[in-house]
This record gives C-alpha cells, structure tokens and sequence, in this order.
C-alpha cells in the first residue's frame, strides 16, 4: 500500500471516530453571562482586549480575534484581568473574600464592576523613599473605590516597621474645585498580615462615598505622613504624596419617596433614597420641622445614643422573586436636630435588576413607579 492511499484511510478512519466521540459526549454548557460579557467586550474593541500583539497590524484579523475570544473562554481569564484597572481586581477581591461570600447569595454580582466608571490617572509615584503603583478603582455613581500598592524601598525606613505595619497620619479624597468628600475611608494590610504581599509591600483600599461624586471629573487621593503606632503614633516620615482617579458621571437611582416613618417615637419623612450596586443613602427630616422640644436635653442625647441604628432597624430588600434580603453592610448615620442621613456600604456588589422595593421602617418603597 502506497503513502498516499493509507493516508488516505487514516484520514477517513480519524474522522469517523471523531464523530463517534462528539456523538457520545453530552453537548456542551451554554455560556455564562460572564462568558457571553467578555466575548462582547472583546468583540467591541480587539485593540484594548489585552491580548499580546492587540497593537499590531495582523495578517488576518477575523482568525487572530477568534483564537482570542477562545482563549479567553477556554483558560477562564477576562481580558480586563490580564491588565492593571478596569474592575478585576475588585471582582476578584469580593469573589474570594470568605467572610462575605454569603451575602446577598443570587442577587449580588461581582461582573458589573467590571463596566463601572472610573480611570487611574496616577499610575506610579516614586518618593521619599516610597513607591506606589495604582492597581484599580470603580465609581458606581455615588461611591467610589480605589486600590493602590505601597512599597517602602529604603531598607531604613522598612527596619523602623518591622514589628508593627505603617499607617498613614491623615488621608482625604479631594475631589477637583470642590470640598472634601463627606464620608470616606481607608484599609491598609501589609507583609505582616497578608501572604501574597512581600516584604516591604501594604495593600491600601480608599473608599469614598458622597453624592457630590456623581457629577463624576477628577479626584485627588493625597496621603500626608507614614506612622507608626506603639502606644500612640508616631511620625517616622513626613511628607504628602498624592494620586488621582477620573470618574465619569454615572447614573444613579433616585427616589423622593415623602414616607412618614416613626423613628425614635416620632414621625419623620423619608426625602431621599440614593441606591447603586455598592451602597444605600437615606435621607429624613423632622415632619414639624423647627427645632424639637427638649432635643439638646441629656435625655435626648442618651436616647439617642440607645437608640442610634434605629432608622436602619429591619432595612430589607424584596426582590422580583418574593425573598426578603436584609440589608447588611457598613453603615454611618448623621443626625441633627431635624435631619438623619444614613449610608451604608454593601459587602457585595448588588444586582439592582432583581430588586423590586425597598423596606424602611416597616414601610414599603417600590423602586419602579
């Protein structure tokens, strides 16, 4: 038998157990909505996919975004995760923290943070002997997020936090020709606490949330001096650096719901409720308005210290569903004499699209008209 003719039926006999096999085996998945996302974003823009040789002139560029879109699918990496910013790293960061991995079980969503809202203008800043490298940041409309790494380079400077991590003498979110952000906050976890850092390296996550965020532009991140903290702290570096994010302006829910709630024995009215996939703000005021008989008194003052997360007592969720989700999180309340803001900041990315209303007080607010 010539080379030919058995290549020929090696060919033939090849084929037929190739489609014994695809017969037999169960047909495949159909796509997540996190799969069927990535293939639309690179389908979009194959120039910012991720993928090596996304700047160059290719020979044939249908074939090249093919064997693309099936890498990406087949080893499970989005393209945003191949690249610093972009929301993967918060998706990640929320996905594999255990302690909320619970949370709002079906209805959170990790993959829209993905699509939210905000760039890294300040990519590296080298100084006084520290570096820090922006990683990643997200904007939901009303509450912001950003994540650098901070190294210290000078091995002096690194002997002085040997036993306890550093910590930063005063942090602030500035957003451009405005005031400071109303309600922010900082983590910071270093080599000392966290395995997959090395040494000299911290982790350090700014979260900012305020309505004066959501006509988004650029905002500044200024640190100013590096402590130490023994029985107090203790200044070991002075300086200022600071990094910037650019917001674009997102959209939010807006409700002005006008609901008599009873709170600590009274009847206020709920204004204002701001709702995004990270966070909740709820805004009263005093139905009589003017100032409240006895409110400076120390009997106000300690019922209402008794009484503080009253407005937040039995906060839920109904979902489309007919569940009721309890809404978890950090929270912060200012109060006044006539008015109660409150926020809270959400363990886990929430899918707005399977809420149906939100319960305040016992009272029931439709998020739909």
């Amino acid at each position: 038998m010539d080379g030919p003719v058995f290549d020929a039926m090696l060919k033939n006999a090849l084929e037929e157990a190739l489609r014994q096999e695809i017969g037999e085996a169960p047909p495949p998945p159909p796509p997540s909505r996190r799969q069927r996302r990535r293939m639309k974003r690179l389908l979009a823009d194959s120039r910012r996919a991720g993928f090596p040789g996304a700047e160059r002139r290719v020979r044939n560029p249908a074939r090249w975004l093919a064997a693309a879109v099936a890498a990406a699918l087949l080893t499970g990496a989005a393209a945003a995760g191949l690249a610093l910013g972009g929301g993967e790293r918060f998706r990640q960061m929320f996905e594999e923290n255990t302690w909320a991995a619970d949370y709002y079980g079906n209805a959170a969503d990790t993959e829209q943070l993905l699509g939210l809202g905000a760039e890294m203008d300040t990519t590296l800043l080298e100084s006084d002997g520290l570096r820090f490298e922006m990683l990643d940041a997200v904007f939901d409309g009303q509450m912001a997020m950003a994540e650098l790494r901070m190294t210290i380079l000078d091995p002096a400077l690194l002997e002085e936090f040997e036993e306890t991590g550093p910590f930063f003498g005063d942090t602030e979110v500035v957003p451009e020709n405005r005031q400071n952000v109303g309600s922010w906050g900082y983590s910071i976890s270093s080599w000392q606490t966290r395995e997959e850092l090395e040494k000299g390296e911290c982790s350090v996550i700014f979260s900012a949330n305020d309505e004066s965020l959501n006509a988004g532009g650029r905002c500044a991140i200024r640190l100013r001096d590096l402590v130490r903290w023994e029985e107090e702290a203790k200044t070991v570096l002075r300086g200022e650096w600071t990094l910037s994010i650019t917001l674009r302006p997102t959209e939010v829910l807006r409700l002005e719901p006008k609901q008599v709630c009873r709170i600590w024995g009274e009847d206020w009215i709920l204004d204002s409720v701001t709702l995004s996939p990270l966070a909740l703000g709820l805004r009263f005021h005093w139905e009589d308005g003017g100032a409240r008989p006895g409110s400076s008194s120390r009997d106000e003052a300690l019922r209402r210290s008794t009484a503080f997360r009253t407005p937040l007592k039995g906060l839920s969720f109904r979902l489309k569903s007919g569940e009721l989700l309890e809404v978890k999180g950090s929270s912060g309340i200012g109060s006044s004499d006539t008015h109660i803001d409150a926020q809270i900041e959400f363990p886990m990315p929430l899918d707005l699209e399977q809420v149906e209303a939100l319960l305040v007080c016992g009272a029931e607010i439709p998020l739909a008209e």
